[in-house]
């Protein structure tokens, strides 16, 4: 029965670290000029306050709530919050071994270790809860030559992890993650786009 129970533990533990490994995604490494292109585009217009108003009903209809407007500097900063499922599997797994050791030491010590098993398991459910995003984005306006406006728009996305596997109580965040789809840049300067038509009619 030991002798069973032992193999299921470690067939568990086995899962969980190729399951890692198998959903683990490579990110490619941009360079700073490639960032720079995604973030940035051109207008056929001069009037930065015009484009400045746009950017701000863009983002206002995406869901962003404005925190800062700078005109004269060209510069304007928003944020919006949301929940999302965002699981790292490497925790899972490592919280998963941690569950595991300790149900087996509690089978080995005929019950005596089961209170240890509360935290792995505690951090397991919460890292399957869903998590609390914040996103940040800024953009910053500015003349270029005589008859166009450069747009550079910025985003930055925290993930906040709840603090001691308590759902209810927030932390820092554990990721910070700076935005680099280029369908996330496209849509924006298309929406933007269109708002810099409609504040010209």
């Amino acid at each position: 029965m030991m002798k069973r129970f032992l193999t299921l533990i470690l067939a568990i533990i086995f899962l969980s670290c190729t399951t890692t490994c198998a959903f683990a995604k490579k990110v490619k490494n941009l360079s700073q000029l490639e960032r720079r292109e995604i973030e940035t585009h051109f207008y056929d217009t001069s009037d930065t306050d015009r484009v400045m108003k746009a950017a701000v009903n863009t983002l206002q209809d995406s869901g962003f709530v404005i925190q800062e407007v700078e005109p004269e500097l060209g510069y304007l900063r928003a944020s919006k919050v949301y929940k999302k499922r965002y699981v790292s599997k490497g925790r899972v797994a490592g919280n998963s071994l941690w569950l595991a050791l300790m149900a087996t030491y509690t089978v080995f010590s005929y019950g005596a270790g089961v209170g240890y098993m509360a935290e792995p398991a505690m951090h397991i459910s919460n890292e399957l809860h869903d998590k609390t995003v914040v996103v940040d984005s800024n953009v910053n306006v500015e003349k270029f030559g005589k008859n166009k406006t450069k747009v550079r728009f910025v985003l930055v996305q925290k993930v906040l992890q709840n603090a001691d596997g308590y759902s209810f109580v927030k932390s820092a965040p554990t990721r910070v993650i700076r935005v680099y789809s280029p369908k996330v840049y496209q849509e924006f300067f298309a929406q933007l786009d269109k708002s810099i038509f409609y504040e010209g009619i």
